[in-house]
């Protein structure tokens, strides 16, 4: 090949080349149509035998040789896919951490897992969901599910990849709750007439309770099956239950269940089944 481009001919060539190119620059009327044209022929025929050039130089090698390239090339690009593939998990795996990094910072004792939502139940009214992880990552059922900004479920099922999570806005769901402001209790637990509209309630509280419109409610972490102190939403009615005689709040939660991509699962924290351990040992 650099005999090729050091022969005379092709530096006349190129030199005829360099003028046709100077020509349409510098032309403005119908010349340049012409010149153009002629560029353009020129240029293919260039393009041509500079690729017979390099057919020829390839030509040398033995199909044995040409095979062993091709493999090694295919080897690497596929070493390189695979790369790129882990690279992209990690990167997506460290920007969940981050999103709960002010929990874990607050919260040393907590173990958490990162997760994304595979799919959601359309069946379901009341949001339930499944991960993209399970036991194989420690997780075990009844483990309390995080939204970026507080809890919103717990885990129900789970399989060694993956597990489903009943949310906050399902009357399966009862969690032992405090309001900040007061220090009133009760439970929290989900209502069909509620749920639609991304809200859960605070129920049986005493009927002297002084909740009121904005207080924030937590866990309260007497089960020890939830950490203390998780914020489980502000509260923005308050009612009255005749069915059951008792006073009630309605929740609404800080994520938007329905809209939440990424969660955390807390698989251990100080106190956990504490309760439990107490109750089946006496």
């Amino acid at each position: 090949m650099k005999d090729f481009l050091q022969s005379p001919k092709i530096k006349i060539f190129l030199s005829v080349l360099l003028v046709l190119i100077m020509l349409a620059v510098f032309t403005r009327n119908v010349e340049n149509n012409i010149i153009s044209t002629t560029l353009n022929t020129l240029t293919y025929g260039l393009s041509k035998v500079t690729a017979a050039a390099t057919a020829d130089h390839s030509s040398n090698k033995s199909y044995d040789e040409l095979k062993a390239e091709n493999e090694a090339l295919t080897t690497a690009n596929r070493e390189l896919r695979a790369r790129l593939v882990d690279y992209y998990n990690v990167k997506e795996e460290n920007t969940r951490l981050w999103m709960f990094y002010d929990l874990k910072k607050e919260h040393e004792d907590y173990q958490l897992i990162p997760a994304t939502v595979l799919r959601r139940d359309t069946n379901d009214e009341f949001g339930s969901f499944t991960i993209d992880k399970g036991t194989a990552s420690q997780i075990s059922v009844g483990d309390p599910v995080m939204g970026e900004n507080g809890l919103i479920g717990w885990i129900s099922e789970a399989d060694a990849y993956t597990a489903k999570v009943i949310t906050i806005l399902s009357p399966q769901t009862s969690i032992g709750a405090i309001d900040n402001a007061t220090s009133d209790t009760g439970i929290i637990t989900g209502s069909a007439k509620y749920a639609d509209d991304n809200r859960t309630t605070f129920t049986k509280l005493n009927s002297e309770n002084k909740v009121e419109e904005g207080d924030i409610i937590t866990s309260s972490g007497a089960s020890g099956i939830y950490p203390k102190g998780i914020p489980l939403g502000e509260v923005i009615e308050i009612g009255y239950d005749t069915y059951d005689t008792s006073y009630y709040a309605v929740i609404e939660p800080y994520d938007n269940i329905d809209k939440v991509t990424d969660v955390a699962v807390v698989t251990d924290f100080d106190g956990q089944g504490e309760i439990l351990k107490r109750e089946s040992a006496e």
